[in-house]
């Protein structure tokens, strides 16, 4: 029996490490979606920024456009005093210049309004690029780290699936079914337990000693009363040909008696 014991050990230790990889496997696609989602955001954030600036830029210039004609339109006008025949004339001609005037001051106004607003954009973007970039390039990366550890999990597992079957097929059906049994309603994912001084090692439950000399000897399959875990004697102790003394006592022996 002691034989069957370590092939479960064997066993357990196999599931452990499958169950470790399938665990960090499937945390993987949800760290991948927040790391995605905290790109967008960043990325969005520049985006958003750049596009305000190049629109107030785009602003700028068609005042920048309208400003060019007025004050061609004013060359043009005050070019006409040379052919004013009258005060009349003269006086419209007054008001149409001044009117011009006072219609270029307004969007030279807005022109310089618009500047101050993109070098104020302009520096926000700077920031946010200069605090963001590196941060999107990092996650980026840590992103494709991750599918790359996606699809190396994912052989690992089947290659520990592989050595598995190998492992379950060397225990008997009937082993194999209980241990299978109390490792899917174990609490603590495990179905086998190491026993040493009369400490189940699975839940410090201290055994009976009646029990704990069963599992030294090892004939027949011991289960602990707490956790239902399988027991198997610890490494120091599987050697032992005979169990210790049962005591009237449920207390261990001292260790100068062992």
């Amino acid at each position: 029996m002691l034989e069957e014991l370590q092939k479960l050990k064997k066993l357990q230790k196999c599931d452990a490490q499958i169950f470790q990889r399938e665990d960090e496997l499937d945390a993987l696609p949800e760290e991948n979606e927040s790391l995605e989602k905290q790109i967008r955001e960043m990325e969005n954030k520049i985006a958003e920024l750049r596009n305000g600036v190049s629109i107030q830029e785009e602003e700028r210039k068609k005042r920048e456009d309208i400003l060019s004609r007025g004050e061609d339109k004013l060359k043009g006008i005050t070019g006409k005093q040379s052919a004013i025949r009258n005060k009349d004339e003269y006086n419209a001609l007054l008001r149409e210049i001044d009117n011009i005037k006072r219609f270029n001051k307004e969007i030279e106004e807005e022109i310089s309004e618009i500047g101050r607003e993109v070098d104020l954009k302009s520096q926000e973007l700077g920031l946010v690029e200069q605090e963001n970039i590196k941060k999107i390039a990092e996650s980026k990366h840590k992103l494709n780290d991750n599918l790359k550890r996606m699809k190396t999990i994912e052989n690992d597992i089947e290659k520990m699936y592989d050595e598995r079957d190998k492992l379950t097929g060397a225990i008997r059906p009937a082993i194999l079914r209980k241990y299978e049994r109390i490792l899917e309603s174990s609490k603590t994912g495990k179905a086998i337990a190491e026993v040493d001084n009369y400490i189940c090692r699975g839940c410090n439950m201290t055994l009976p000693p009646q029990l704990y000399n069963n599992v030294l000897k090892s004939e027949r399959m011991e289960t602990c009363p707490n956790c239902q875990c399988i027991l198997l004697p610890s490494e120091n102790r599987k050697n032992e040909k005979k169990g210790p003394v049962i005591r009237e006592t449920m207390d261990p022996p001292a260790e100068d008696e062992e």
